[in-house]
């Protein structure tokens, strides 16, 4: 998995980043969801990866996804922030994952 970020991402998520053992993880969230593939494409900062985590290629940011969630996702996506609504944006070029993405602290 590809992911890339804007810049405005990436100032947004510097602050977070720049600490030690944070590590920015892509989760396919299906807590609440009622199904495991009826789920929701969520930002989480963790403290490390775990043994079944993968590492996504990145320009900036290293970033883990589990392994197993991979297929709800395409091999090329961006990340984003939202100013207005103060989200972020996973998307792709076929499609927009989610337009609200949360960023959650589960340090």
């Amino acid at each position: 998995m590809n992911i890339t970020f804007t810049d405005t991402a990436k100032q947004r998520l510097s602050p977070y980043l720049d600490q030690n053992n944070t590590l920015l993880k892509l989760v396919f969230d299906t807590e609440g969801c009622g199904c495991s593939v009826n789920g929701v494409p969520t930002l989480w900062l963790v403290t490390e990866a775990k043994a079944e985590d993968a590492k996504a290629v990145t320009d900036f940011f290293p970033l883990v996804y589990k392994a197993k969630d991979e297929i709800f996702f395409e091999a090329n996506m961006k990340i984003d922030f939202h100013e207005a609504n103060k989200s972020y944006i996973l998307k792709s070029n076929n499609q927009i994952y989610n337009a609200g993405m949360s960023l959650v602290d589960k340090r």
